[in-house]
This record gives C-alpha cells, structure tokens and sequence, in this order.
C-alpha cells in the first residue's frame, strides 16, 4: 500500500431544529485503505467550521462544544466585541470562517512518518474553501486518547515534558506552515500559497512510502479505528520515517 491507496472520507450532522446554534460546524474524517473503496480505518480527523456570522457570541458558541475549543477561540476572537482580533485580522489574506483542528489520531503503527499531518493537511485544503484562518492547539494525547490537561491545570504531570512534546508537535504542524499565534494556539492562512505548496512538498516525500498492511478475509470495519487490519510493515526500501513527529494532537 502507498500514499495513492489511502482514501480520506468525510462526514458531519446538520439538525433542523429551530434556534439551534450551528455556527460551530463539526466534521469528522476518516483515513482509510483501498480495498475496492473505503476500506478499514486506520485514523480519525476531527474538525470544526466556525463562522461568526451566525452567533453573537463565537467564544461562548465554541465553550458550548468544549473548553479546548473555547481556549482556541479566546486566542483567536476578541471575548468582548466577538470579532477576529485586530492584530490577527490584518495579517489575513482573505476573511471568512475559522477552521480548527480539534482531535488527529492514528493507529500507532503508522505514527512517526509525518502522514497523520499530511492527511490532516489535505482534509483542510478539502474543508476550508473560503476559511480566513485554520488553528489548532498542539497537544499529546494519552494512551486512552485522553486529551492532556491545558497549561495552568497541569496538576500531576511532568510540566516540561509535556511543553517539550508540545514543541515537537508545534515543529511537525509547522510542515504545513503552522505558526504560533497567541498562548499556545497556532494558525495557518488558508488564503496563501503555504498549505498548497507544503501538500506537494510532504506528498513527494512520502510518495515511495510502502506498507505491507493485512487484511483478514472477513471483517466489520465500520469506523472503529483499525478494525479490519490485521498486520502492518513497511518495506525496507522507503526513506526513514520522520524521528518523533507524531501526528497525534489536539
């Protein structure tokens, strides 16, 4: 299997029920195998679409889903006036709706190569057609994919290992020319060449990857992650994976 095998799919909810608010938009997408279509999943991707001009209040809209996104939002918007910040907004190609990378995780044995950030890379270039600005908020994910804690509520964690795995995650998102904003959050502009040109550059570099994956002869795949995938190698021949660039992140 190589990167031409993998297949992204893409889902969200749009309930009609009058004033609910749907100005925080979620999409989750799926990083699956070729096997005659969508075959197993190996990696979820977790998004949101946000736009502002459907609620008087974004932070408050984005605290409503969950804290994470509310820090993402305090970065981005002004609490008060509810708008872009000002110093944020003039850098900005274009306006229009913030794109948020909430949740990237991936079957641990395809970690280490910079492919969760690549397809990552490819789902925002899909999703964010007429997006003002893409975030995210590096952060690990515990073995039971629960988010670590945010900074200031870092009771009974190792401070300084988890600012180091930030960092190293800040340098994997940075292929994709994410850069640090404000407290913690990073941004990328949509509306420049950037993510056009780090797609091309990442899918050159993998483009000789190999994985010898396995697949048993039945299998209920549905979207449990892995499910349906029995064994995965790589091929001696591919370049060496990237050292400690996990895409695993919040």
């Amino acid at each position: 299997m190589g990167i031409d095998d993998i297949i992204l799919t893409y889902s969200s909810e749009h309930w009609l029920r009058p004033w609910r608010d749907d100005s925080v938009q979620r999409w989750d997408v799926g990083m699956h195998f070729n096997e005659e279509g969508p075959g197993p999943c190996f990696g979820t991707i977790e998004l949101y679409v946000v736009d502002h001009w459907r609620s008087s209040n974004i932070v408050e809209s984005l605290d409503a889903v969950s804290v994470d996104l509310q820090e993402i939002g305090a970065a981005l918007y002004d609490p008060e006036l509810g708008h872009i910040r000002d110093d944020l907004y003039g850098d900005l190609a274009l306006s229009g709706k913030t794109t948020i990378v909430d949740r990237v995780r991936m079957d641990r044995r395809f970690r280490g190569q910079g492919l969760g950030v690549y397809l990552t890379g490819l789902a925002l270039d899909h999703l964010s057609h007429g997006a003002g600005v893409i975030a995210l908020f590096p952060s690990p994910l515990e073995d039971d994919e629960t988010p670590l804690p945010p900074p200031g509520s870092w009771e009974g964690v190792d401070e300084a290992a988890l600012a180091a795995a930030r960092a190293r995650l800040g340098r994997a998102w940075s292929c994709l020319g994410f850069e640090h904003y404000r407290n913690g959050t990073w941004i990328l502009d949509p509306g420049l060449r950037t993510l056009h040109d780090a797609l091309r550059r990442e899918r050159h570099r993998l483009q000789n990857y190999r994985w010898n994956v396995t697949f048993p002869d039945a299998a209920n795949t549905g979207s449990v992650m892995s499910a349906g995938i029995d064994k995965v190698t790589m091929t001696k021949t591919v370049p060496h994976p990237l050292p400690a660039a996990s895409a695993e992140s919040s």
